[in-house]
């Protein structure tokens, strides 16, 4: 599936860099000859490392790791805090460049921390846009706007040309990720003008791609791919190979819309070819969907089936919900922390006024503890309920992370079985099948970044997971879903999937060994404040089942979900819970969660 808030974050990392970072080879290479005549461990020398580290972030990343630490360690012994905080800055843009955004938050929240010690306004505004990069890549919008707006503010009251084109951009980027794309076209739009009068082709050409993103969100394809034409071609001349792999993904994306696949196929290999240049796995994975769309129109059912795994692959490599839970804790740790500082220096001087008046009233000095036990008492409240809201935060990023650890699961285990059909079966059916699973694939990856959906919408993939799963067996397993009528299926909230591992086991371990034909129940009723489900199957039950099929089976699809259930149990205050009960005849498994409505 395709993911255009990616696209933006990858794009988003260009306007980190300061203007002026992206010099011809000309430039670097005199810098390159003012560092060997100058081997003094001094200011001058730091800030020829940091500029030249600069002019590499976007072509040479690696290179440029080794000067900045060269940077760090003669800032700190020539004690020049702002050359400090520029390197650090610098290292954490190298980070995000190479997409380690933990090691790059470490280095902007080092470089905000000696900003503070400094007069530099535009730097430690920069700053609060790096760190609001972070925020929107781990969906904070409204987190990351408010730090893009402050940048914006003191850029366009500093008169910072540049600076106001970066922040104009990241504003618009957000607004694009959130649907708002009136406002997101009217922030770029802004900055492209900006861009074209300080000459700078870098800034046009990711302006100009972002642009076509928004126009194609608008259902204006002939204007996006007129602006995706421009931003390739552009992209090209300047040799930026990351904005034109972009671009030619895009090019071939609006192709398919438009039903010419020769065009898109064309456009998808010369991207792959260039993303495997620079190593960008997100625009490799952008290229195997687009490529696995053309073979399939094409009938090449094998090709398209290979193209459409490798796409998986790449795309779950890059979504990694474990590193953003790790980049939450770490960013609300650096908050709290940064507080609880700020509290301990009003504490200190609130001690020194009152020792002040100490000498000219005991009325005053009264009135000082008493103020002072006011704002204790206040700010412990407060820290307690940041605590609170810091362990709910790593609740909700573990839920998604064990979500995100069910649907590659779930994916190969169908595409291995449509696999084996296409090499039994005729063409053309074959292609029907595919044709379902690919809605079945799509609804599945649609729903996954979601933490609850409705019941009916459930109900439908899993009715088609098992439809699937039965042509694997010849059309030997049979189901029936069956609810209470007091529900209402599209006003039930449910975690999506939570059936699945059960369906599943009760599908592979129960129905499969058994001799003739299998029969899953499914029943949904609702219990109380409680949603029951019962999953039942006539297979042959863990007693006809060997001790490898049994671990299996009692601890992958078991474990998954109670861990979701504990957590859900945790934000919720219920008490959800599953029930596993042999039968003479086959499994049955009971589900307890709360019950939620829209409205």
């Amino acid at each position: 599936m395709h993911q255009p808030n990616k696209i933006a974050f990858y794009l988003l990392f260009i306007l980190l860099i300061p203007f002026g970072a992206f010099g011809q080879g000309n430039e670097i290479d005199s810098l390159k000859n003012e560092l060997k005549g100058h081997s003094t461990m001094d200011t001058i020398r730091a800030g020829l490392l940091i500029e030249l580290a600069n002019k590499l972030t976007y072509f040479d990343p690696n290179e440029a790791i080794p000067l900045m630490e060269e940077a760090i360690s003669i800032s700190e012994k020539t004690d020049w805090t702002l050359g400090e905080a520029l390197s650090h800055r610098q290292m954490g843009n190298l980070h995000y460049v190479l997409g380690d955004n933990i090691k790059a938050l470490d280095q902007y929240q080092k470089a905000l921390a000696l900003s503070h010690k400094t007069t530099d306004r535009q730097l430690q505004s920069s700053l609060l846009s790096n760190i609001g990069n972070i925020h929107a890549d781990l969906k904070e919008y409204d987190l990351a706007l408010e730090n893009y707006h402050s940048y914006l503010t003191t850029s366009q009251e500093m008169g910072n040309r540049a600076d106001e084109i970066k922040a104009l951009s990241n504003i618009a980027i957000i607004y694009n990720d959130t649907e708002r794309f009136e406002e997101g076209v009217s922030y770029l739009e802004k900055a492209l003008s900006l861009s074209k009068l300080e000459g700078n082709d870098l800034f046009i050409a990711a302006i100009t791609n972002n642009l076509a993103l928004a126009y194609k969100k608008l259902d204006e394809n002939q204007k996006a791919l007129s602006l995706y034409l421009e931003a390739a071609e552009l992209a090209e001349q300047i040799k930026s190979k990351y904005i034109e792999a972009s671009a030619l993904n895009s090019i071939g994306k609006i192709y398919l819309l438009f039903n010419d696949y020769d065009l898109a196929e064309t456009n998808a290999n010369k991207a792959l070819a260039l993303s495997k240049e620079i190593d960008a796995v997100e625009w490799q994975s952008d290229s195997w969907e687009v490529l696995s769309e053309v073979y399939e129109h094409n009938r090449k059912l094998p090709e398209a089936l290979d193209a459409f795994k490798k796409h998986v692959q790449l795309r779950d490599s890059v979504v990694n919900e474990e590193k953003k839970s790790e980049l939450t804790r770490k960013e609300m740790q650096f908050k709290m922390e940064r507080q609880q500082a700020v509290a301990q220096e009003e504490i200190k001087r609130q001690q020194l006024v009152k020792n002040g008046y100490l000498i000219g009233a005991i009325l005053l000095l009264v009135f000082s503890i008493m103020g002072y036990l006011l704002y204790k008492r206040r700010r412990d409240a407060l820290e307690k309920r940041k605590l609170a809201e810091f362990n709910a935060k790593v609740a909700e990023t573990e839920l998604k992370a064990l979500r995100s650890q069910m649907n590659p699961h779930f994916i190969f285990n169908s595409l291995n079985s449509i696999s084996d059909f296409i090499s039994k079966n005729d063409i053309e059916q074959a292609d029907d099948y595919l044709v379902k699973f690919s809605k079945l694939t799509r609804s599945i990856l649609e729903n996954s970044e979601k933490k609850w959906i409705t019941l009916e919408e459930d109900i439908e993939l899993m009715k088609l997971y098992m439809q699937i799963e039965g042509l694997r067996f010849d059309n030997k397993l049979k189901y029936h879903v069956s609810m209470d009528n007091s529900l209402e299926p599209d006003n039930v909230l449910v975690p999506p999937l939570i059936l699945q591992p059960f369906i599943e086991n009760s599908i592979w371990h129960g129905i499969a060994p058994k001799k003739g034909g299998g029969n899953i129940d499914i029943r949904i009723a609702k219990d109380g404040t409680m949603l029951k489900y019962i999953v039942e199957d006539d297979g042959v039950g863990r007693s006809g089942q060997n001790r490898e099929e049994k671990k299996t089976k009692d601890s992958y699809g078991i474990k998954i979900t109670s861990s979701r259930i504990d957590i859900i149990n945790h934000l919720k205050n219920t008490k959800g819970s599953i029930e596993l009960m042999d039968k003479a005849e086959g499994f049955r498994v009971e589900i307890k969660l709360p019950l939620e409505l829209q409205f």
